[in-house]
């Protein structure tokens, strides 16, 4: 697929649904990837335990220490965590932070497609590892295949190590399809940034229009930073066999506000699962309230087992979804398979209507606040590389649950009546059907 030029590319920019994003456009394309998909379902572990936090509700005092046990990371206190909404917003202290680094830069992420933004951290990038800092870049094979050549030489030239995670000519099956989908920026080890965003042209702006996207990155300083930079080191080890350790990458962090959160990171490695564990059991340990916004929200049979059940006991839920300005239209075939259930059990689905929604939040009774890269997909759960952040703070939660009610107001509530008037082709969707756990 050959990608057109920045200033004439749509907001289909992301691709982050490899195999199926590579043949979208020809529903020909399509129908053979369906055929195929049988080949590839058995290539990853995809146990989980379907009842996780189940006795154990997310207003309870025992329930962070429980949930630990889901995440398998403990919780750091003293963090301050900065909610950053779109490009406009989170680019600009993105670049300060990396201008302002003395010792280390740590920086993975999925899309880095040739772009201005792009050019303009490369360029940062290039300029500190020319004054003697640390730079360590991560990127993915697929995602980032048009970065352009000039970009990593650039960095590289300047001294920077960069390394691409599973690129295309990597024929084995599961790295092929397995992609680090993580978004990771640590500079000093002592301030990190992570959310849904890229780095394209789509990701600029405000969205204001359908060719800048709609996503949230966040600003974290305090201990839990430690953990993200952890993340980093783990696929650095992976790929480079080299370890990085010391004060320039792990130095004392201290408290720098009053959050509890942790970071969660998870790959096909991981049998234990914790990104999907700390989703179900923040939904099976919800009372009150779920609010999730998703830009690929296609829940396989334990998700959607759990938030029905959530419905069925009183849980009021609302779902944000992209509306047909996707970049991934098999997740969107995909997904609508689903409505009319959850529908009909009093889930309220709402389509952001202004552009391509591309974020990822879950807000469990007001109080737990689920962050990061990851999507409500099985490709987030058990085939890519992912970092999630998460939040136990009622006031951090207030102010999430303010930002999905002002992107309410740029969506279109879906409903039995006018579900109609949106569903996808019904051959589409029984296609897509054959391949959502892929998806």
């Amino acid at each position: 697929m050959i990608l057109p030029p920045p200033s004439k590319r749509s907001s289909r920019l992301d691709c982050p649904r490899f195999l199926p994003n590579v043949l979208r456009k020809e529903d020909k394309a399509f129908v053979v990837l369906g055929l195929c998909a049988g080949l590839l379902t058995g290539c990853f572990h995809r146990s989980v335990d379907a009842s996780v936090g189940a006795g154990f509700a997310v207003r309870t005092p025992g329930f962070a220490k429980e949930f630990s046990k889901a995440s398998r990371m403990s919780w750091h206190e003293g963090n301050a965590v900065r909610t950053l909404v779109n490009g406009e917003a989170f680019f600009p202290p993105m670049l300060k932070a990396v201008h302002g680094a003395k010792k280390s830069i740590t920086f993975e992420t999925f899309a880095f497609i040739e772009s201005p933004v792009t050019r303009k951290f490369s360029e940062a990038l290039a300029e500190k590892a020319r004054e003697g800092v640390a730079v360590h870049v991560i990127l993915d094979g697929v995602g980032s295949r048009d970065v352009g050549k000039f970009n990593i030489g650039l960095m590289r030239k300047a001294g920077a190590e960069v390394e691409i995670y599973h690129p295309l000519h990597n024929i084995s099956p599961n790295a092929l399809s397995n992609r680090t989908h993580r978004k990771i920026l640590v500079v000093d080890g002592k301030v990190g940034f992570t959310g849904g965003a890229g780095f394209a042209h789509a990701w600029t702006g405000n969205a204001q229009s359908p060719s800048f996207w709609r996503d949230t990155q966040y600003e974290v300083r305090g201990p839990a930073v430690e953990q993200l930079q952890e993340a980093f080191c783990e696929n650095w080890s992976e790929m480079t066999g080299k370890e990085l350790r010391g004060r320039e990458y792990f130095p004392k962090l201290f408290r720098r506000g009053n959050l509890r959160a942790q970071f969660v990171f998870d790959s096909p490695r991981d049998r234990k699962h914790p990104l999907a564990h700390s989703v179900l059991m923040a939904i099976n340990s919800s009372r009150a309230s779920l609010v999730l916004a998703q830009s690929y929200f296609v829940p396989t049979k334990p998700f959607r087992e759990a938030l029905l059940k959530a419905a069925a006991r009183g849980v009021k839920i609302e779902i944000l979804v992209p509306n047909k300005d996707i970049d991934s239209k098999p997740s969107r075939y995909a997904s609508q398979n689903h409505w009319v259930e959850l529908l009909r059990a009093g889930i309220r689905i709402y389509q952001y209507e202004a552009t391509m929604m591309h974020g990822k939040l879950l807000v469990a009774d007001g109080r737990l606040s689920i962050i990061g890269s990851g999507n409500l997909d099985d490709r987030s759960f058990f085939i890519n590389d992912e970092v999630n952040l998460h939040v136990d703070s009622v006031a951090f939660a207030k102010e999430q649950t303010r930002m999905f009610r002002n992107d309410l107001k740029k969506s279109r509530e879906i409903t039995m009546v006018n579900l109609p008037e949106v569903l996808e082709a019904s051959y589409k969707r029984f296609l897509a059907r054959l391949i959502e756990n892929q998806l």
